[in-house]
């Protein structure tokens, strides 16, 4: 029996996941992995799991733990760390976190669940990066460098599992009124809106659009979308 499609939603404690989790119907199984914020919010999720992405075993025994037989797997990755520091101060600690948290941690979670995949013959794995970030800017060294070596895997892994139905896909994200863009100062996000053609922040709808749209194609395989405004 085919059971609701599963989809693993990881850092579902940030402020833009958690509001995309409240456009999904109970149609899927949602399980939702944070570190240390747990979400208060229920919406339509068959577990909250709290997770440590910088221990390879936690994440091993917490994906084992799913039931995934007979069942279409959708993975969808918020989860990222963001230290902002200019090249001269990085350490070694802030790189093995960060790439740990941003790049390995995502290809150990695939390669956990890619023999469910397989053997269903269908599978999707969304993850999410920024526009800003995969183009750098000063004190984002970290962060731009591991996620445009997680856009590389995915562009890898996309070529590797297509004969399975298997598609890998990057969002990029541009400014939305949620999270980290709430912070910033009035004069930092003036800066912001100056250099988006339309002057405004997007709809989180344009982000749930875009998972739905490429949970459902079996074609977009590969791909970097921008979700930004054009900039």
């Amino acid at each position: 029996m085919v059971k609701k499609p599963i989809i693993l939603f990881f850092g579902a404690s940030s402020g833009i996941a958690k509001e995309i989790l409240k456009y999904f119907k109970n149609n899927y199984q949602i399980y939702a992995f944070y570190n240390k914020n747990n979400p208060k919010e229920k919406h339509n999720l068959k577990k909250k799991v709290k997770l440590n992405l910088l221990s390879d075993k936690d994440i091993l025994n917490k994906i084992k733990k799913i039931n995934f037989n007979n069942s279409k797997i959708i993975v969808v990755n918020f989860a990222s760390v963001k230290i902002d520091k200019i090249s001269l101060f990085v350490n070694n600690q802030d790189i093995k976190k960060t790439f740990q948290i941003n790049t390995f941690s995502f290809l150990k979670i695939i390669q956990i669940i890619l023999p469910f995949m397989m053997k269903f013959k269908w599978g999707r794995v969304i993850n999410i990066s920024s526009t800003g970030g995969l183009i750098g800017d000063k004190g984002t060294l970290l962060y731009s460098s591991s996620k445009n070596a997680t856009r590389s895997m995915i562009e890898v892994m996309s070529k590797e599992y297509a004969n399975f139905n298997i598609t890998f896909n990057t969002l990029k994200l541009g400014n939305f009124n949620f999270g980290l863009y709430k912070l910033l100062k009035k004069e930092v996000k003036e800066e912001i809106l100056k250099k988006i053609p339309s002057h405004k922040t997007g709809n989180i709808k344009n982000i749930y659009n875009a998972i739905k749209f490429l949970i459902e194609s079996d074609y977009v395989n590969g791909s970097s979308i921008k979700i930004d405004g054009g900039l």
